[in-house]
């Protein structure tokens, strides 16, 4: 996407998507599938881009949340194999099968709506049956389980339970118990798929979390989401990792940008922004920034984030408002109009990191990159 007129935009870093790409696949069991999972605009980074950039270093299968997303996917990527984790409404399930998408279904309905359109197309429709294995939110149990292949028997060659899954509650922390508590659930579920005569081509349970940590989580397909953009789900995990394989290192893709709008001098008194909660206590020098809250740049990072400019950190000065933030550019030398602050990103020596401003704001980092307005430009560019 150019930027041409961009005011505040996204950097997706190719290089270090690359070196992602490749670090992770050193995880993973030869027999075992690599999964982009692309979903919330792929954490943030822009789905087209990021799923350009996986398919450029020869990933063919993708994970979404919503058809929506997958349609966007299939237009890209006519060839690709793509996974829609989320749920689907009753009436949309005839644009799964027109675009031969694999749909997680955990309800009977699913299945009996899904098969109707897919033998009107002439087309089997193709299923991932999701396994309840503990974390209590999409899935089925055991006697579930028996009444969603009871639905599939009942659709005959209609659909094709092409997957089973399943996703862990704890596989940010390695060493709790409720790990094997799931596997053993999962492993349950699957047996119970295969005694029912089907034998589907991808059992998936690993996140990225799971898949570094355990090579027994991997099964036929491994699902990479936020390790994938060079992010850590857990401190805990990073540790762990690190401490085993000391060779692997994830390189953030994302960089946010955006450019000064206006600068001006304030006196000592001043109030700065609404409910006038930051007073000057000595002259500054201020830089308006053209983005805020709308944009996704959180409204708790008021008078405790930081911006970089000229490689130098600049305080945020007052509230964050709908579309502007102010922030002191007292000392950086030959600031001017249109200079580019980062709000995440290294520039010069300092970096800001989107584990940085959750911590600020007491939240995790999925939170501060998926809620990037995903209306804000995104550009793939080649450097690290």
């Amino acid at each position: 996407m150019s930027l041409r007129g961009a005011k505040t935009w996204v950097e997706i870093s190719h290089a270090a998507m690359e070196q992602n790409i490749a670090a992770l696949r050193t995880f993973i069991k030869p027999e075992s599938t690599f999964c982009a999972v692309v979903k919330a605009n792929a954490y943030g980074c822009g789905m087209r881009e990021a799923a350009t950039i996986a398919a450029e270093c020869g990933l063919d299968t993708f994970a979404v949340d919503s058809i929506d997303e997958a349609i966007g996917l299939r237009e890209l990527l006519p060839k690709a194999t793509i996974v829609i984790l989320g749920f689907t409404v009753l009436e949309r399930l005839d644009d799964v099968v027109a675009i031969d998408a694999i749909q997680t279904t955990y309800n009977p309905e699913t299945i009996l709506e899904i098969s109707k359109h897919a033998l009107r197309r002439h087309r089997p429709a193709r299923l991932s049956l999701k396994i309840e294995t503990g974390l209590q939110r999409q899935g089925v149990g055991p006697r579930g389980l028996v009444a969603l292949l009871d639905a599939v028997r009942a659709a005959g060659d209609s659909v094709v339970v092409e997957a089973v899954g399943s996703h862990f509650a704890s596989a940010e922390e390695p060493t709790d118990p409720m790990n094997e508590f799931q596997l053993q659930h999962f492993a349950a579920a699957t047996e119970t798929v295969r005694n029912a005569g089907y034998t589907p081509r991808y059992e998936h349970i690993a996140c990225s979390a799971a898949a570094m940590t355990s090579s027994g989580t991997q099964y036929s397909m491994v699902r990479y989401g936020i390790a994938l953009y060079g992010l850590w789900s857990s401190k805990n995990l990073k540790r762990h990792v690190v401490l085993g394989r000391q060779n692997i290192e994830l390189h953030p893709v994302l960089s946010w940008k955006t450019r000064i709008a206006q600068i001006k001098d304030i006196p000592p008194g001043a109030t700065i922004g609404y409910g006038g909660t930051h007073t000057a206590n000595r002259p500054l020098r201020i830089a308006v920034l053209p983005v805020g809250y709308y944009d996704g740049f959180d409204r708790g990072l008021s008078n405790k984030g930081e911006v970089l400019i000229h490689g130098r950190r600049c305080p945020i000065l007052g509230i964050v408002c709908m579309n502007m933030v102010m922030v002191d550019v007292s000392a950086v030398p030959s600031v001017t109009i249109d200079d580019i602050a980062t709000l995440i990103g290294r520039d010069g020596m300092n970096v800001i990191t989107a584990d940085d401003i959750a911590a600020t704001i007491g939240t995790i980092n999925y939170e501060v990159v998926t809620r990037i307005n995903p209306l804000l430009p995104r550009v793939i560019v080649e450097i690290c």
